[in-house]
């Protein structure tokens, strides 16, 4: 149900920091949305010095741009606490400084989403959409979220 794209150019993240940002994005996540674990998945893509720029200017400094995604219906408050949660994170496992992290929450209608074969469900509505799963999906998912 929520994305978060982890970008990042000028600096390389090893295996074990892009386990630990990818659990603490997932548990911010949870915490913050009340949502299951296994419903945020993060991607990581490592970009060319070359293909940055900020204000049509070369990128001259290591930067990381997170782009969450996540289902329509959050408020406000829930919104600015995931960014401010998700900076912090970022900054505590890659060592940037705030001026080198961009974040940024897109919203998407959950009827315009679909995982494990079902359109999502409204915000609050995740255990009945839960219970419409197949078996094998609800044990894999129950295996993701403990």
């Amino acid at each position: 149900m929520a994305t978060y794209s982890v970008y990042y150019a000028d600096l390389s993240l090893t295996t074990l920091q892009k386990y630990t940002l990818a659990q603490a994005i997932t548990k911010i996540h949870a915490d913050v949305t009340g949502a299951e674990a296994y419903f945020a998945q993060v991607i990581f893509k490592h970009l060319d010095v070359h293909d940055c720029f900020i204000g049509g200017v070369l990128l001259d400094e290591p930067h990381i741009f997170l782009s969450g995604q996540i289902r329509h219906g959050r408020s406000e408050q829930t919104k600015k606490q995931l960014l401010v949660e998700l900076e912090i994170a970022i900054q505590r496992v890659s060592k940037l400084a705030g001026h080198q992290i961009w974040a940024y929450i897109d919203e998407i209608a959950p009827g315009q989403m679909i995982e494990y074969g079902q359109v999502l469900p409204a915000v609050g509505e995740d255990s009945v959409w839960f219970s419409t799963l197949p078996a094998s999906i609800q044990k894999k998912l129950n295996y993701l979220n403990s």
